[in-house]
């Protein structure tokens, strides 16, 4: 895991995080983020690249090794889940191999529209140390249309949160970072005119990793993140201002669990104030307090 590239990540989201985001330890020699750091979650996204050629790619820039056929030609990023092994974090320049493979695929019917094409992937990350990352992640494909923004919003008031407005050069890196050419993210004129965004989409695992250091910079002492289950709702757009959000949630007997566990409640909102993104996230006791 190079410890260039989380540093570029780190310098992509840092300036629209809260001043309280917590901060690394810098190498002396060339300033990237110190080696044996633990890397910010979500960060894992920005690594394990497509090996494809531009000339394999489809039409939108995206790779097409888990693409359905023709007239499923229009992608979203669904949702996932993430689980954590808190007993051994991915660390700068950890040793790391991933693989993925295509978990399922089927069709979603719908009374008011085509049919999507729901493709679920399964990816596993190991370092040295054994089993770091287990990654469920969802893609929708669908026939070209008109996205309708939906205007949903939440019914909870957050406990926490934070007003950023995504960039034409946040979206731009994080692409580069990602090695994302899905033209949506870069590309306005093929957004507008080929997919009719009103502009730039920010990018979903984007959106995961900003909601995921939102947690960060308020997790309690000694516990650490063990899973964030999400599903995107409605997409967010560049020059657009977006609201981080969380909140405890809480049963009869408080916020944690007999087990010291305790559930965080994450979303962002649009513009509008509608739901973009919305997950929960489980928070355990760090290993060696438990």
């Amino acid at each position: 895991m190079d410890g260039r590239q989380v540093t570029l990540l780190d310098q992509t989201i840092r300036p629209h995080l809260p001043s309280s985001y917590p901060g690394y330890v810098r190498d002396n020699k060339v300033g990237d983020i110190a080696v044996g750091t633990q890397m910010a979650h979500g960060a894992h996204l920005v690594y394990f690249p497509s090996h494809v050629n531009e000339f394999q790619l489809s039409p939108d820039g995206y790779h097409a090794d888990e693409a359905p056929p023709d007239p499923f030609c229009q992608r979203v990023w669904a949702g996932g889940l993430i689980e954590f092994n808190t007993f051994n974090p991915l660390r700068v320049d950890d040793l790391t191999s991933q693989t993925k493979r295509i978990d399922n695929v089927a069709i979603k019917e719908r009374s008011d529209a085509d049919p999507l094409v729901l493709v679920n992937l399964a990816l596993e990350m190991h370092n040295t140390r054994g089993h770091c990352v287990t990654e469920y992640r969802n893609l929708a494909y669908m026939k070209p249309i008109d996205l309708q923004r939906k205007t949903v919003k939440h019914r909870r008031e957050p406990e926490f949160s934070h007003e950023l407005t995504p960039t034409e050069i946040m979206l731009f890196r994080y692409s580069a970072l990602s090695w994302n050419s899905h033209r949506i993210h870069y590309d306005a004129v093929y957004a507008q005119n080929v997919e009719r965004h009103p502009g730039l989409l920010v990018h979903g695992p984007l959106t995961c990793t900003l909601l995921l250091q939102l947690l960060q910079t308020h997790m309690p002492q000694h516990m650490a993140l063990k899973s964030f289950d999400y599903r995107a709702v409605s997409p967010m757009y560049c020059q657009q201002p977006v609201t981080l959000n969380g909140r405890w949630i809480q049963d009869a007997l408080g916020t944690r669990t007999s087990n010291g566990t305790q559930l965080c409640e994450l979303w962002a909102a649009n513009n509008n104030g509608g739901l973009a993104m919305k997950g929960v996230a489980t928070i355990v006791p760090l290993p060696s307090v438990q």
